[in-house]
């Protein structure tokens, strides 16, 4: 009798388990701190505000201010990925706009302690990316270049040699750079010259050959990194998305450009289950949702191509890693907006947090 009753016990125990969280978040990581990171841009000091994020409604509790020890300009960087997380969740990178520096910080349960500033080697750097201990910044001004950088255990940030490269001969105004899943290769888009490139890296993480490819539609901006080598892009000119795919030898478009049927399409995030796609529009203040059907077919979700709106003058967005979530920065309503993920692709709005410093760009999701 007592057998039974200890079964019994443990299997509603087991139940119980398993209908008070959904299934992405029952996993072995699903008792670690999750983490919103801001980037406050602010002119004289530069600093990230960090937010813990809730397992069940994705709602925000402030936490702390860390100051990254440069500046930023108070103004939009008109870039995706000013601040990044790394790919093995233990480092924050940011950019100092104001300043031409960038900054290291070491994740912990407590907040960001900043480990690390260096020169960005170029003028305004506007988007970074880390993966492992490897660094890359994309500088926007000039002609644009990117500097790579070696990230020691202990956060300390080195200049990699003959890993800095300008991009083009002419203005380019790039807008977003970022690492492949491998780490071998690195993806570009620049604005100015409606382009897509790409970079092998060699084994000492210096720069490798370099491919680039005419964007399907003009000014190529944010994008998202999907599977088996695409990339996600948003095309602000004609308000689209267009797929590309980048492999060592080369880049090829897939697919687009697929209409928002919406205005400037800037920013873009890829739900990490791989099924939907979500391309935020600018200055309609409207987020468009595709269905992935496959590497090559692509859905729009609502004809109007809006899934859901926005605060005014969206900036970012970013998703949670368990695909629960998604996070919408608003710099003209100094918000963060909260929807919570459906099964099918919707965006449900569960929040709206206020009070972010002015000239905040930028955000980052644990």
């Amino acid at each position: 009798m007592k057998r039974v009753l200890l079964i019994s016990i443990c299997f509603s125990l087991l139940i119980t388990t398993f209908i008070s969280c959904r299934k992405d978040e029952c996993d072995d990581d699903s008792n670690e701190d999750k983490f919103l990171y801001v980037l406050t841009n602010n002119v004289d000091s530069n600093a990230v505000l960090t937010y813990r994020r809730s397992n069940t409604d994705g709602s925000l509790t402030y936490l702390s201010k860390t100051y990254t020890g440069g500046k930023g300009t108070g103004l939009p960087l008109m870039s995706q990925g000013p601040i990044s997380i790394s790919n093995n969740k233990k480092w924050v990178l940011a950019v100092n706009a104001g300043n031409n520096t960038i900054s290291a910080f070491k994740i912990t349960d407590k907040g960001l302690k900043l480990t690390s500033t260096i020169s960005s080697n170029g003028n305004k750097p506007v988007s970074v990316t880390c993966f492992n201990n490897l660094v890359y910044v994309v500088n926007a001004n000039d002609n644009g270049n990117v500097s790579g950088y070696n990230l020691s255990d202990n956060g300390i940030l080195a200049e990699i040699q003959n890993a800095v490269a300008t991009l083009d001969t002419t203005a380019t105004n790039p807008a977003q750079i970022s690492f492949l899943p491998d780490g071998k290769m690195l993806a570009i888009t620049l604005k100015t010259t409606n382009k897509i490139i790409a970079y092998n890296l060699n084994d000492n993480g210096t720069l490798g050959e370099k491919f680039s490819l005419a964007s399907n539609s003009p000014r190529p901006y944010g994008f998202a990194i999907g599977q088996q080598g695409n990339i996600y892009v948003s095309e602000a000119v004609q308000s689209a998305m267009s797929v590309y795919n980048i492999t060592p030898t080369g880049i090829t478009a897939v697919a687009g450009p697929l209409l928002t049927n919406q205005t400037s399409a800037c920013w873009a995030a890829t739900t990490p289950n791989g099924k939907y796609i979500y391309i935020v529009n600018a200055n309609s203040n409207s987020i468009t949702g595709y269905t992935i059907n496959s590497l090559t077919s692509y859905t729009i979700m609502q004809p109007n191509g809006i899934t859901a709106m926005t605060g005014i003058k969206p900036l970012d967005i970013a998703i949670s890693e368990y695909s629960m979530f998604a996070y919408v920065l608003n710099y003209d309503d100094q918000s963060i907006r909260v929807f919570n993920v459906t099964p099918t692709g919707g965006l449900e709005k569960t929040e709206d947090k206020f009070n972010l410093p002015a000239g905040s760009v930028g955000i980052a999701v644990k």
